[in-house]
């Protein structure tokens, strides 16, 4: 049975979230890590984690089991993007701000990937060959050229636009999920870039842009010795203070994360 928090190998936590209720502090002590104990305290999340172990097994039950090894591999790699995105330190369990904003991050992560486990369920009861097949002798309706769309224009940009400290953020909502202090992406005017979180093994990370090209297409973050670090992308927006980078680290580090400029 798959879990959200153990995966396809999980079974105790799996029945242990089906529980409403939030628990108190101390019947969560079973709980090993702090993202789980996190969740076993608060009742929304539990529902929510119970759902989607739910929808997964039902999405499970249309397919065979080669299906549901390739539904244990996407959520696999969901569950290790959550875990990047929405990070759980022993800290923020004290913190009221920090649980917070951990709570809601869990919260939108729990909805989207249960509605699209949901629509990936709708989809396979509806085969093409199933569906309504009708003959009529009407004409065939005409078919009107579409219009190209123009293109999205978008400020021109230079590594300027890259300076700065920057939080990471939802990649939804586009919402900060970090205060900028502890957990940040920081570029200097002499291209340098760091990316600090004391709560992800590796970090932090120190390199320079490798070049000042097309950032809309990434530009690669590198090493003294030239090694690459990871790619940074910039999202421009209309105006600077809506502009969004997206981090993707280098094998064998699977960490991707958005990023808004910090308020």
């Amino acid at each position: 049975m798959w879990s959200v928090l153990l995966g396809s190998v999980g079974g105790l936590l799996a029945g242990f979230l089906a529980v409403a209720p939030a628990l108190a502090a101390d019947d969560c002590a079973a709980a090993d890590t702090p993202m789980a104990q996190l969740i076993c305290r608060d009742a929304a999340l539990s529902q929510a984690a119970s759902g989607l172990d739910g929808a997964v097994a039902a999405l499970g039950e249309t397919t065979d089991a080669n299906g549901r090894l390739a539904i244990d591999a996407q959520q696999t790699l969901w569950l290790s993007r959550r875990n990047e995105i929405c990070p759980v330190a022993p800290g923020d369990l004290t913190d009221a701000k920090a649980t917070k904003a951990r709570t809601e991050c869990l919260a939108r992560s729990f909805s989207t990937r249960t509605a699209q486990i949901e629509a990936q369920r709708a989809a396979r009861g509806k085969p093409v060959a199933d569906l309504p097949l009708s003959i009529t002798d009407a004409a065939a309706p005409r078919l009107v050229p579409v219009q190209a769309r123009p293109a999205t224009l978008t400020r021109p940009v230079s590594v300027n636009a890259l300076v700065g400290r920057w939080a990471k953020a939802d990649p939804i909502s586009r919402a900060a999920i970090d205060d900028c202090r502890s957990s940040y992406l920081e570029v200097t005017r002499e291209q340098t870039a760091n990316l600090v979180d004391p709560r992800i093994p590796g970090f932090p990370v120190e390199g320079r842009l490798a070049a000042t090209g097309e950032f809309s297409k990434g530009v690669n973050v590198i090493d003294g010795n030239g090694n690459i670090l990871a790619l940074v992308r910039l999202d421009a927006a209309e105006t600077p203070r809506l502009d969004r980078l997206t981090v993707q680290m280098a094998p064998p580090s699977t960490f991707a994360a958005s990023f808004v400029r910090c308020r």
